[in-house]
Formats: structure tokens, C-alpha cells, sequence
């Protein structure tokens, strides 16, 4: 079990801060995410702070249509997003940014209310998962969070969140994808493949192909793939931010090529 909750006021309270050093002109800024402003990410989550609230704390879950698809899934929650953020064009940045601190901060409490072991509402669909517990779902929202948020700093120029009290819990969730993301391919049963993320925050994951297909196994083990990537770059190619190979000089590959390259592949979001 990862455990963040704990981080969740100093990650809310950088956002803020983050906010509130906007010049006006600054909310319009481009993003790396597509199609989206400082001021779109910014209301994305506040939406999704609000929506969880009301699912999770509220009961409040609307009937959605049938959805025959991880694809169909994935299109009807671009939508959402989408409506929500066309919706908050219309509020003004302090009152966003108002809305934000009050929002934050009741998700923080409920979080705090459930059980960890317990069934979440809806699976971390990217790892894999068709029933996920709390923890991992609540994990989930901290990427979320965390990756939106230093998406507005790098388009501001605002500090990064590189450090790795925040940055390290982003990465180990993330990277709980690997096995699953590693499916379609089926080398000699013992292969081993090392994610290695070079800096301060980084670490490493290693994955063992067995009988059945990849599962973790001890870090410090010998593996025959070894990836390099540096932490600066991480976050973005497992937000599909950047392009592999235009980063090319973050990252290195040692021992089956096509295996490692897979492995910059990966991501661990709804894409």
C-alpha cells in the first residue's frame, strides 16, 4: 500500500500558492496538456475535487450510459471533463482559485474518513484493474493532482514539485502499471526488466516474466533490460507530455532494446 493522504494539505497548499502568484495574462498561458489553459487545468480540478465529494461523500452518482469499452469509458470521461471546463470559462480566477481552497479542503476530510482496505467506487482502469481498493484509488487522485498542478508550474514558470516528498509517491504510484502495461509481451519466462528513474526523487522497478506473465519482483535484482530516465522527464512521458524520442537525451536503454522502449511507453493515466 502507497500512503499519501498525509501529503495531500502540502500538495493543496502549493497549489494555491501557485494560484495566487498569477498575473492576470498568466491564466491563459498554454499547457502541456492539449487544448488546455492555466485556467482549464485549474477548473479541471476543481471539478474533479467536486465531483469526488459528491460520489464518494454525497452519494450523489448520475446513471451513465452503457459503455462497452475501456475506450468507451475514456471518451465519456473526456466529455465530462471537457463540459466542466467550457463551464468555469465564465468564473473569474479569484473566484476559482476561492472555490479551490474550499473544495481541497473537504476532499482532504472525506479522504480521511475511508477505509483503506475497503472497495473503491471506481478501479485504477490503467493498471489494469477491474476492482481497486481505496488506497489505490486515492493514490490515484494523488497523481492526478499532482501532475495537473506541475503542469501549471511549468507553463508559469513557477517552481517545480520535483522534490521528492512530493515527487517520489507520484512516480511509485505511477509505476504500478508496469506488469500490466508489459502484457503483450512475452520473452523467455525469468526475464527481467529495471526501470531505473535517475535524480534525487527517482528510484527503481523491476518486473520478473513468469509462467503467467510480468509480476514485481526485488528491486535489487539482476535485470536483463535496464531503463535510465531522468526524473526531470519522467513525469512527462508517463503523462504522454513529450515525445520518447525528441527526449531522447533523458533517457537510455541497456540490453533488449525493444523491450525498453516499451517501457518509455507506458502511462499511467486515462489517454
Amino acid at each position: 500500500m502507497i500512503e499519501v493522504i498525509h501529503l495531500f494539505p502540502k500538495l493543496n497548499s502549493s497549489l494555491i500558492e501557485a494560484l495566487e502568484g498569477l498575473s492576470p495574462s498568466q491564466w491563459s498561458n498554454s499547457t502541456l496538456c492539449k487544448n488546455w489553459t492555466v485556467k482549464d487545468i485549474a477548473a479541471h480540478l476543481l471539478d474533479t475535487a467536486l465531483r469526488r465529494i459528491s460520489v464518494g461523500r454525497d452519494g450523489h452518482l448520475e446513471a451513465t450510459p452503457k459503455l462497452k469499452s475501456y475506450g468507451d469509458f475514456v471518451d465519456f470521461q473526456n466529455g465530462l471533463n471537457a463540459d466542466s471546463v467550457k463551464a468555469f470559462r465564465r468564473v473569474s480566477p479569484q473566484s476559482l482559485t476561492q472555490q479551490m481552497v474550499a473544495s481541497q479542503h473537504q476532499l482532504y476530510q472525506h479522504l480521511l474518513t475511508l477505509d483503506m482496505s475497503a472497495p473503491a467506487i471506481f478501479p485504477v482502469s490503467w493498471a489494469g484493474e477491474d476492482h481497486s481498493l481505496q488506497w489505490f484509488d486515492i493514490a490515484r487522485e494523488y497523481t492526478e493532482r499532482w501532475h495537473h498542478q506541475q503542469q501549471i508550474r511549468q507553463a508559469t514558470g513557477a517552481a517545480s514539485i520535483l522534490q521528492r516528498e512530493l515527487y517520489h509517491p507520484f512516480l511509485d504510484i505511477s509505476m504500478q502499471t508496469l506488469p500490466f502495461h508489459f502484457k503483450s509481451k512475452m520473452p523467455a519466462t525469468g526475464v527481467r526488466l529495471k526501470v531505473n528513474i535517475v535524480g534525487d526523487a527517482g528510484g527503481s522497478w523491476t518486473i520478473l516474466k513468469n509462467n503467467t506473465g510480468w509480476e514485481f519482483t526485488d528491486p535489487q535484482s539482476e535485470a536483463h533490460t535496464l531503463v535510465y530516465v531522468d526524473q526531470n522527464i519522467a513525469w512527462m512521458l508517463l503523462s504522454r507530455a513529450t515525445d520518447i524520442l525528441e527526449a531522447e537525451q533523458y533517457w537510455q536503454i541497456s540490453g533488449d532494446y525493444e523491450l525498453g522502449f516499451h517501457a518509455l511507453k507506458m502511462t499511467a493515466f486515462m489517454i
